[in-house]
């Protein structure tokens, strides 16, 4: 395992703004604020506006700021984005309770039956939800709007454009800023994406210790209660359907990896969901998100970080398995469906069927022709090719991965990946 500091694998961005930021430091200029009262004050004054709502996502706050302070060993550039994301997430917060304030209707909205994909990180989510994506019979979550969900009250009708644009060029340079990372999560401002951004919001989501080292926060996630955070997700789901324009019985389809911890309250969130499950060799899971994460991480401090991405992501792994197996239990077997990952690869369209016949859709001529259009222009730009890893490069082995997740691969009969050698 790879013990050099990250400053070996920093982006040339990223060097450069480190040693820039740091001269300027030397010479006076005030640290990156990640005070939980200067990041409320700064988002109050740069939005004009001073209600917040309920403020239940509060002690989530915390509890990140101060781990981001006194675990995650942010360099210049860490500190620049974390305080970048979270305000733009409390400035968020804001324009939607304007909304929700100026048309409490929103809330009253209905989110009917939808269909929601959830398996393990790297397990063939995104492929499936952005294959269905392509039916334009059902609803999605935007990247862009996933940043920036709420509408801005006063803005002019092109605000839209605007909230796109802002991530449009922010996507634009990450692939320079955090190398390989999108060659492993392909992103565009209007690809279909999962509701973790949502999430984000709440300051309740597995994305913040994915790009940082917080194993206090970690733990702190593991037991919080996420109810608020679920409702937020939902209201904005309901605000980005009326920004819309969207008819109220237009079906959403979700994918995020993290529902696996919290399945009851997902249900409780959308009791008429229909759950799909998707499976692969957790060699491969595991392997590919350590890889995945760390190449956030890396970029974010100049300490070794590649044991605490392994402790975390192997124990996050796991824990979302066990917790997930236990709660399917209580679900009734009408709302759930398995979907093996080599049977996508196998005969995509028999397993689409599948899922199509599970969520009560007609899979109509125009609907596989859509799926099949994606599918085919995805291989052609090769977008989930090149992403290379190893459980090795972590001090990660095959032996101690079979340990750990062998009765999932058990429990659901997961194949092992060109056979266990």
């Amino acid at each position: 395992m790879d013990t050099h500091p990250s400053t070996r694998y920093h982006s040339p961005l990223v060097r450069r703004f480190n040693r820039v930021t740091r001269w300027f430091n030397r010479v006076g200029l005030r640290r990156v604020d990640l005070s939980a009262d200067g990041l409320l004050a700064r988002a109050r004054k740069e939005t004009g506006l001073d209600r917040f709502g309920d403020e239940s996502f509060l002690p989530a706050l915390r509890v990140l700021l101060d781990a981001l302070e006194q675990e995650a060993k942010l360099n210049p550039f860490g500190r620049f984005i974390a305080q970048g994301r979270i305000l733009r997430s409390l400035k968020n917060r804001l324009w939607a309770n304007a909304c929700f304030e100026a048309h409490p209707e929103i809330r009253q909205r209905k989110i009917a039956a939808p269909i929601v994909i959830i398996g393990p990180h790297r397990s063939g989510t995104t492929r499936m939800q952005r294959m269905l994506a392509a039916d334009t019979r059902l609803a999605h979550l935007k990247t862009w709007e996933g940043f920036n969900p709420a509408p801005r009250p006063g803005w002019p009708e092109e605000g839209d454009t605007a909230r796109r644009d802002e991530i449009r060029h922010m996507l634009q340079g990450a692939p320079q800023v955090y190398p390989g990372a999108f060659t492993a999560h392909p992103m565009d401002a209007d690809w279909p994406e999962e509701e973790m951004l949502l999430l984000n919001h709440a300051f309740c989501s597995f994305s913040f210790f994915g790009a940082y080292t917080l194993p206090g926060y970690y733990r702190w996630f593991l037991e919080a209660d996420k109810t608020a955070a679920y409702r937020d997700m939902a209201d904005l789901m309901r605000l980005i359907s009326w920004s819309r324009g969207d008819p109220e019985d237009r079906r959403w389809i979700l994918k995020n990896p993290q529902h696996m911890l919290d399945l009851d309250l997902l249900l409780r969130t959308f009791p008429d969901a229909k759950l799909a499950f998707t499976h692969r060799d957790p060699l491969k899971t595991v392997g590919s998100v350590m890889s995945l994460m760390w190449r956030y991480t890396v970029q974010h401090t100049d300490a070794p970080c590649r044991a605490p991405v392994r402790d975390v992501w192997l124990d996050f792994c796991e824990q979302m398995a066990r917790r997930s197996i236990r709660a399917r239990e209580a679900i009734p077997p009408s709302q759930q469906l398995d979907v093996q990952y080599e049977d996508m690869n196998r005969d995509w369209r028999g397993t689409m069927g599948r899922v199509y016949d599970f969520a009560g859709l007609d899979f109509t001529a125009e609907a596989e022709n859509a799926l099949g259009g994606w599918l085919a222009e995805s291989r052609r730009e090769g977008r989930h090719e090149g992403h290379s890893y190893a459980l090795e490069d972590f001090g990660a082995t095959r032996d101690e991965v079979d340990a750990r997740m062998g009765f999932y691969r058990e429990r659901y009969a997961i194949p092992y990946e060109g056979g266990k050698g």
